[in-house]
């Protein structure tokens, strides 16, 4: 069962974060979210000290990676401090009350200025390559998947996914039933993940320098 979440105005805070040891404690009842002011895609990432610099969720043997932002790591149940539904632009990613600049922050410990990410179950075009020379940022890994998953699908992908194209299809007018422009353009790579489209987390594959994005259905909004 999906958490309900409170929708509110965003913050303009961008100041460096205190990043915890621990993963954020359990809300009671519903977990307060805040929408979030962005920065621009190639901005650099506020860094931590090196007192905090180790982020909570710890991989072991994944090029060196430590671990990853505390909004990003995969657990197996709805997140409590991130809501992202990838059909839409960035601005509405919504976040729990506090966590405004882990968005801004280095998405892995040690930062990275590129990561390799993986749709299960997709064609060779969900591989989905992220980059920043500054450092890739959390923002940068959300950004990045929403802009590769919202693009047209040409009739060479179409024709590679022929078992899952009328699920594909279907979501397709789900999705555009009331929106001609969006229509006009066709089938899109986010239909492909028919109900789940709600950016869940992401997880290590074994014995390769790529992290598994993990998707679940949209939750109705409170």
């Amino acid at each position: 069962m999906h958490p309900q979440y409170k929708w509110t105005s965003h913050s303009s805070s961008h100041s460096v974060p205190s990043y915890p040891t621990t993963s954020p404690g359990p809300m009671p009842n519903a977990p307060h979210l805040r929408s979030v002011s962005l920065p621009h895609p190639n901005s650099a990432p506020h860094h931590a000290s090196s007192s905090s610099s180790q982020y909570h969720s710890s991989f072991e043997g994944t090029s060196n990676i430590i671990s990853l932002n505390p909004l990003l790591p995969w657990t197996g149940i709805p997140s409590n401090v991130l809501y992202y539904n990838v059909t839409r632009d960035v601005q509405y990613i919504q976040l729990q009350q506090g966590c405004n600049n882990l968005l801004h922050a280095p998405a892995v410990h040690p930062p990275r200025t590129r990561l390799v990410l993986s749709v299960p179950s997709l064609p060779p075009w969900s591989m989905i390559e992220v980059r920043n020379d500054n450092g890739v940022t959390a923002y940068d890994v959300l950004a990045r998947i929403r802009d590769v998953l919202n693009r047209s699908v040409s009739a060479a992908e179409m024709g590679a996914m022929v078992s899952v194209s009328a699920v594909a299809s279907e979501y397709f007018r789900v999705r555009t039933h009331a929106d001609p422009r969006e229509f006009a353009q066709g089938v899109k790579r986010i239909d492909f993940l028919g109900p789940n489209v709600v950016f869940a987390g992401l997880c290590p594959i074994a014995g390769q320098d790529r992290w598994e994005v993990r998707f679940m259905p949209s939750a109705p909004r409170a």
